[in-house]
Formats: structure tokens, C-alpha cells, sequence
């Protein structure tokens, strides 16, 4: 029973942090993506912008902060809605 009990509360804790770890990846490419469709003379500073947002969000990824990846990938996605 112990056992059980103790492997329920492991996956638990485990899977959110999985589900979030997921979702950076998607997130980055979705901004990369993005960015690679808009005219880089005409949205420069916007491009520059949302690129430190990306690799912040990325590096936030890396080191296992994935809700702070979320929140700045979100971000720079938000700022090229243009």
C-alpha cells in the first residue's frame, strides 16, 4: 500500500512538469517561425525584440524554469501579432 501510495504521489509531482517541459519546445518554434515570415527591414527593432525574448525563454527551458519559458516564449508570440 505504501508503495502505492508513494508512486501516486510521484506521478504526481512528475507529469506536470513533463507537460510543461513540452510545451517550451512547440512554443520556440512557433516564434521562430514567425519571425521568419515578417519583412526584417520593416519590423527590425520588433524582430530584435522577440528574438531575446526567444533565447530567454530558451535558456529559462534549459535550466528547468519551463514556467518562465512559457510566460517569455508567450511574450515574444504576443509581440508578433502584427
Amino acid at each position: 500500500m505504501k508503495k502505492l501510495i508513494n508512486s501516486i504521489v510521484f506521478l504526481i509531482l512528475f507529469l506536470p512538469s513533463v507537460a510543461f517541459a513540452g510545451a517550451c519546445p512547440m512554443l520556440a518554434s512557433e516564434v521562430e517561425d514567425k519571425i521568419s515570415k515578417l519583412d526584417k527591414t520593416k519590423h527590425e527593432t520588433l524582430i530584435s525584440v522577440a528574438l531575446m525574448l526567444h533565447e530567454k525563454g530558451v535558456e529559462a527551458h534549459d535550466s528547468g524554469n519551463h514556467a518562465m519559458s512559457e510566460e517569455l516564449l508567450n511574450g515574444a508570440l504576443r509581440l508578433l501579432d502584427i
